[in-house]
C-alpha cells in the first residue's frame, strides 16, 4: 500500500465516552420549575430593564432575564435546584441572595433590592489581561527573582515579553500557558523545556504575574436601565466541565434533536442535552505524534458528528449512536502540528468543502478524493459557506490580516473576487443569509458583506466601543436575514438587521466573551443563537421577539 493510498482511507476507531452532568447532583428530567420576583431600587420603587442572574453552582449553570413593567420578572423551564440570585441595573446591585430551594414543577419567589452601588466601569481588556490603554505604563523589563533568566532566554524566541508581562493568571493558567508554549516549541523544531525547566517557569510566572484583584463578574454590565429590543431576551450559560486541562471549547453546533455539540482543544467532543443537563463526551482517539485538537464541527442531517482536528489534518466521522470513529487524513503540504484542515463545511449531499493552498476544493467525504477544484485569489480562505441553495460556494480572508472575500458559481465555475484595497478588514468566519450575500465577522471591528447583487463589500460598524477594545471572529446571518455576532474583549451578542439598519446588544452573564462559533438554531421561533465561549462556556441566547 503506498503513502497516498494510506492518506486516502478512513481509520476506524472508538470513541471513548463519559457520561456526565451540568452538576453532581444533576437529574434527567424536564425543566418545569419557576422563579418570579419583584426588582425595586432603594425606596421600593419597581426597577424595569434591570439583569437578574440566578446561578446553580451544583449543575453549573446560569440564566440571565430582564425585569419588565413593574420591575417584574419570570424564569421559568428552569430545573429543580439550589440558586443564588442577583439583580444589577442603573448602577446599582443587590446582594447576592441566600440560596433559593426551587422544587420540582413549583413557582418560587425572590424579590430583588438594588441597594449597593456597582463597582467602576473598567476599562475593555481581554480576561486576565491590563487594558490595552494602560499597556503603556507596564514595564517589559522581567523582575528579579528565580527564573527570571530561563524565561528571558526561552519564552522570548518568538515574541517579546510584551505578549506576556500584560497578563495577570493563576497558577493553572500558567501551567496551561507552558504546556501549548512547549508544544509550539517541538513543531518549530525548538529545544523543548525539561520539566524542572518548566516547573521554575511556572513558578516564576505565578510568583510575579498573579491575579491583582477579585474578579467582579458585574464590573462590566452597563450603568443604564436596558430599554427596547434589549428587554426581552434570555441567556442561559453551561459551564463546560473540564475534564482536561485546557479543554479550550472552540466550535458549536445543534443537531436534529436540539443538542448542543461542542468541539474541544483537548481532543473531546461533547453533546448538551438541554433539557436534562445531561452531557456525553467523546474522547476522539489521539494521532500519534500530532497535538489533540478537534476544531470544527458540522452535525449533518442523520445526526452524524463530522469533526476536523487542525493540528492532526484529519476529519473525523462520529456516529453518537455506536460512538465509531472512522477518522481519514487529509492530505495537505503543511507538515502535522501546523495548522492545516480546519473551517470545512458540508454541502447538501454532503460533499466537504475546504480552502488552501491557492484552491477551494470539492471533497469526497470518504476517501479525501478532490473531486473538483477552483483557484482563489488569496492563498486560502479561513471560513467555508454554501449557500442555501447550494449553489454558491462562499469564502473569508486568510487566517490572519488580509484583506479578501470570494464567491463561487459552482455550477459555472465563475468566481467573484472582491478585496478592501490597503484597509485590512479581515473578513474571518460567518456564512449566508437568505438572499445570497456572505456575511463575516471582521477583525478590523466591523461586519462585513459581500454584496453579491452589486458586486461589492459593505461594512458596518457597530455603535460600541471601537477596534481594538471590539473586533469579531464570526457574524452569522439568520433564516430572516438578521446577522448575529459575538463582541470579543466583551459581553455581549449583537442583533444587526440590514433592512433598518437597527443594532441590538444582549448583555451576556459573564464579563468576558470570546465568541468562537455561532449556531443559529432555525426550528425555533423567534430564532435561538448558541456560541461557544473560548473561555470554557457553552451559551444560547433566546430572543423573546
Amino acid at each position: 500500500m503506498t503513502s497516498i493510498e494510506t492518506r486516502s482511507k478512513f481509520t476506524v476507531l472508538f470513541a471513548a465516552v463519559l457520561l456526565f452532568f451540568c452538576g453532581q447532583f444533576a437529574r434527567a428530567a424536564e425543566n418545569n420549575s419557576t422563579v418570579e420576583g419583584v426588582v425595586q431600587d432603594a425606596s421600593g420603587k419597581p426597577v424595569a430593564g434591570a439583569f437578574v442572574k440566578l446561578k446553580n453552582n451544583d449543575r453549573h449553570l446560569e440564566f440571565m432575564v430582564i425585569s419588565q413593567a413593574q420591575g417584574r420578572y419570570t424564569v421559568s423551564n428552569l430545573p429543580a435546584g439550589k440558586y443564588v440570585i442577583q439583580g444589577v441595573g442603573g448602577g446599582y446591585q443587590s446582594n447576592v441572595s441566600a440560596p433559593v430551594d426551587v422544587a420540582e414543577g413549583k413557582t418560587a419567589k425572590q424579590d430583588l433590592s438594588l441597594t449597593a452601588k456597582q463597582a467602576p466601569m473598567l476599562p475593555r481588556a481581554w480576561p486576565m489581561k491590563t487594558p490595552e490603554a494602560l499597556m503603556v505604563t507596564v514595564s517589559k523589563d522581567l523582575p528579579d527573582g528565580d527564573g527570571k533568566k530561563l524565561v528571558a532566554a526561552r519564552c522570548t524566541t518568538c515574541h517579546n515579553t510584551e505578549r506576556f508581562v500584560g497578563f495577570h493568571m493563576p497558577r493553572e493558567d500558567w501551567a496551561f500557558t507552558i504546556r501549548r508554549m512547549r508544544a509550539r516549541m517541538r513543531t518549530a523544531k525548538i529545544r523543548d523545556l525539561t520539566p524542572d525547566e518548566a516547573k521554575l517557569a511556572i513558578d516564576y510566572l505565578t510568583a510575579n504575574f498573579s491575579p491583582l484583584r477579585q474578579v467582579d463578574l458585574n464590573d462590566r454590565l452597563p450603568r443604564t436601565l436596558l430599554e427596547g429590543k434589549a428587554l426581552h431576551y434570555r441567556a442561559v450559560q453551561y459551564d463546560i466541565v473540564d475534564t482536561m486541562l485546557g479543554s479550550e471549547p472552540h466550535d458549536v453546533a445543534v443537531d436534529p434533536h436540539g443538542n448542543g455539540w461542542v468541539s474541544q482543544r483537548a481532543g473531546k467532543l461533547g453533546k448538551l442535552d438541554p433539557k436534562t443537563g445531561i452531557v456525553t463526551e467523546y474522547k476522539i482517539p489521539l494521532t500519534p505524534g500530532s497535538m489533540p485538537g478537534t476544531h470544527h464541527a458540522v452535525i449533518d442531517k442523520n445526526g452524524i458528528a463530522w469533526i476536523s482536528e487542525n493540528w492532526a489534518h484529519q476529519l473525523n466521522r462520529l456516529d453518537p449512536k455506536t460512538g465509531e470513529v472512522k477518522q481519514l487524513l487529509i492530505e495537505s503540504k503543511t507538515p502535522i502540528n501546523a495548522p492545516s484542515f480546519g473551517n470545512f463545511t458540508l454541502d447538501q449531499d454532503g460533499y466537504v468543502w475546504d480552502a488552501r493552498a491557492d484552491r477551494v476544493v470539492r471533497m469526497d467525504p470518504n476517501t479525501g478524493k478532490v473531486l473538483q477544484q477552483w483557484p482563489l485569489q488569496a492563498n486560502s480562505s479561513y471560513d467555508n459557506a454554501i449557500s442555501y441553495d447550494g449553489k454558491y460556494w462562499g469564502g473569508s480572508g486568510p487566517a490572519n490580516w488580509g484583506n479578501t472575500v470570494e464567491m463561487l458559481d459552482i455550477e459555472s465555475g465563475k468566481m467573484l473576487n472582491l478585496n478592501s484595497g490597503t484597509h485590512m478588514m479581515t473578513a474571518k468566519r460567518g456564512g449566508f443569509d437568505p438572499y445570497g450575500n456572505t456575511w463575516w465577522g471582521g477583525a478590523d471591528g466591523s461586519l462585513i458583506e459581500l454584496n453579491a447583487k452589486a458586486a461589492r463589500i459593505d461594512e458596518y460598524t457597530p455603535p460600541i466601543a471601537p477596534h481594538p477594545y471590539t473586533d469579531f471572529y464570526e457574524a452569522m446571518p439568520d433564516k430572516n436575514g438578521e446577522v448575529w455576532a459575538g463582541v470579543l474583549h466583551g459581553r455581549q451578542m449583537l442583533r444587526f438587521n440590514p433592512k433598518t439598519s437597527h443594532w441590538s446588544a444582549y448583555q451576556m452573564p459573564e464579563p468576558y466573551s470570546y465568541d468562537r462559533r455561532t449556531y443559529i438554531d432555525a426550528s425555533t421561533h423567534p430564532v435561538t443563537v448558541w456560541y461557544v465561549d473560548y473561555n470554557g462556556y457553552l451559551v444560547r441566547v433566546q430572543p423573546l421577539d
